[in-house]
């Protein structure tokens, strides 16, 4: 029985694995002995060339030191199939547990961030190419229960092959055993943020990689469902360099962001505070002058103003007045539509979703319409915020929705609907602001807020001018009259009940100092939201239905049909006197001022 025991203590002490030495960059040869940047993150100080690491290696970057805890060690199971090939897989197996000094490819515990607690669940290529197999999907699983009991984040790291061949269809199973228990930690609201190191592909990919929250790739990573060696059998030729990587990757919006392992802390440490803290905005200081003054420009003038080249755009407000900001990328189905921005925030110690629409006010024509996936990418925002329970920030500057009919078989209509239809249901405070011009359908479906406010310059139209214009009176050149007429300013949207406020533009309008233009929109917005965090979700849903419920005024049946009688009166009395006013003048007409119709 001593020797047992003797046995199973010496198989449970973590075996010391040397540290790899190497001389040269396997990608640039540079010398990398002294290299503190190759010492402590194992990358070339050169060329940014990451080696691989190992899971010890990578908790130790990315955890505080000394707090990681070790979890389901005994959790294992050595050949479920008694699998049979040209090697033992029961050898296999253990020879990568002598190597490595882990008794599986999943490496999960617990461990701090910054001083912040999560669950952290490592997969590790060098044992058996990280594949997934019974134990480490049962690993996976019991990682994120334990993080939705503990009510505490987890983050994955993955280098991965994909599922393990040996376990056959059991280890395929292990596909939807995590899902599950990924999805029941979803239920809980917390994040789960994930890190794809070279490689990733395979059953994690299209698994529980793929559900994250945030999902964030080391530089040049090989990441996607398929190995490059399967790629290349299938297109029958060598893959474009860059292709299948990791920023080609965040290109189509599959990844939300490529950081440099040296940074990789950092950024977990600041979405886990944006995520995790309940910030919540202290009402402002009262400041003189609670009416401010209104722009004296007409209609017209503020529509050039609102597209004025050197207006600040969505992102320049955002970089202005937020405190910190991590953007997310893509919509998941392979596109990122650059006209539409979107991440976490905070400002001023409140933590939001900021979604901006980003038209550059100097670039070609087709720049700044809206794509369906930008309006994806927004309902994805959404739905975190929703998760997370922060608040909801857009900022409205668009020529409109793309008319294309690429746009349109993309399922532009539904995009546009199913957008409105999210935000209108969001259980958590919604702001909108129109900072440019906002057009039409594009700019209303992120506009659907609990407080809608407008730069003092900004328009928001059913029709841009000139179209209305064109179409109204067959003249694109009184596009002046059309804006007059539509009463598309900031002061006729007030008066409307369109909009809850305008905000104030400095000198001559935004585009003559960006950092006052975003101090007074931050001010404005931390007002806004410091009114409407105390209100319950199922109030804050009950007074948004309402809101939106009765836009526009319409009367009962007995004065809906007087007013409708008189406007038909009014009109007729109106076409007879055009009548009256067209006809010419008899001959026998003397001079009887503006009568003509008086005989002599």
């Amino acid at each position: 029985m001593r020797n047992i025991r003797g046995l199973l203590s010496r198989q449970e002490a973590p075996v010391e694995v040397p540290e790899p030495v190497h001389e040269r960059c396997l990608s640039c040869e540079a010398d990398l002995e002294g290299s503190r940047m190759y010492e402590r993150y194992r990358v070339c100080h050169s060329c940014g060339f990451h080696f691989h690491l190992t899971a010890r290696e990578r908790l130790a970057t990315l955890l505080d030191t000394g707090t990681f805890k070790e979890d389901d060690r005994g959790v294992t199971s050595i050949d479920p199939l008694s699998f049979q090939g040209r090697q033992s897989y029961r050898s296999q197996v253990i020879n990568a547990q002598r190597r490595t000094g882990l008794a599986e490819s999943a490496l999960t515990g617990t461990g701090a961030i910054n001083g912040r607690d999560c669950v952290v669940a490592v997969l590790d290529f060098s044992f058996l190419g990280g594949s997934i197999g019974v134990v480490a999907g049962e690993r996976l699983a019991r990682a994120f229960e334990k993080a939705a009991a503990r009510r505490v984040p987890i983050v994955t790291v993955c280098s991965t092959a994909g599922t393990r061949m040996q376990e056959g269809l059991l280890a395929l199973m292990q596909l939807p055993r995590v899902i599950a228990a990924v999805r029941k930690f979803d239920r809980a609201g917390l994040p789960h943020i994930t890190v794809l190191t070279d490689p990733t592909t395979g059953s994690a990919y299209t698994g529980f990689v793929s559900m994250a929250d945030v999902v964030i790739a080391e530089p040049n990573a090989l990441v996607g469902y398929a190995a490059l060696r399967l790629l290349e059998e299938t297109e029958g030729h060598e893959l474009a360099a860059g292709a299948h990587t990791a920023e080609a990757h965040l290109r189509h919006g599959l990844v939300d962001a490529v950081i440099p392992r040296a940074d990789l802390r950092d950024a977990l440490a600041l979405l886990l505070d944006i995520l995790l803290d309940e910030y919540r905005a202290n009402a402002p200081h009262r400041t003189q002058g609670q009416h401010p003054v209104h722009t004296p420009h007409g209609a017209w003038q503020q529509v050039q103003l609102s597209r004025h080249e050197q207006r600040p755009t969505s992102l320049d407000f955002i970089g202005r007045m937020t405190d910190s900001f991590f953007e997310i990328r893509g919509d998941r189905s392979g596109e990122d539509d650059r006209s539409v921005i979107a991440g976490f925030a905070t400002i001023g110690r409140e933590a939001v979703m900021v979604i901006g629409q980003q038209r550059p006010h100097d670039g070609p024509a087709t720049e700044g319409w809206a794509r369906p996936a930008g309006f994806r990418k927004a309902t994805r925002a959404m739905a975190l915020a929703g998760k997370f329970r922060i608040p909801v920030v857009t900022l409205i500057d668009t020529s409109g929705a793309l008319p294309s009919i690429e746009s349109e078989e993309a399922g532009l209509g539904y995009a546009i609907a199913h957008c409105m239809a999210v935000m209108i249901d969001l259980p958590v405070p919604t702001v909108a602001v129109i900072v440019g011009e906002g057009n039409s359908e594009g700019a209303i479906a992120m506009a659907v807020a609990d407080r809608v406010l407008m730069l003092d310059n900004a328009v928001y139209e059913v029709i841009r001018p000139e179209e209305a214009a064109r179409i109204l009176f067959q003249e694109s050149s009184r596009a002046g009259e059309a804006a007059e007429r539509l009463r598309i300013t900031s002061h006729d949207c007030l008066k409307l009940g369109i909009i809850d406020a305008t905000v104030p533009e400095p000198g001559e309008g935004a585009h003559t100092n960006h950092v006052e233009a975003a101090h007074l929109l931050r001010r404005a917005i931390l007002r806004q939201l410091t009114t409407i965090q105390r209100t319950r979700p199922k109030r804050l849903l009950e007074r948004r239905y309402a809101r939106y419920r009765q836009t526009g005024s319409t009367h009962s049946w007995v004065r809906g049909t007087l007013e409708r009688r008189l406007a038909h009166l009014t009109d007729r009395i109106d076409a007879a006197l055009n009548r009256i006013r067209r006809r010419p003048a008899p001959r026998n007409v003397r001079d009887f001022g503006d009568h003509p119709d008086i005989p002599v």
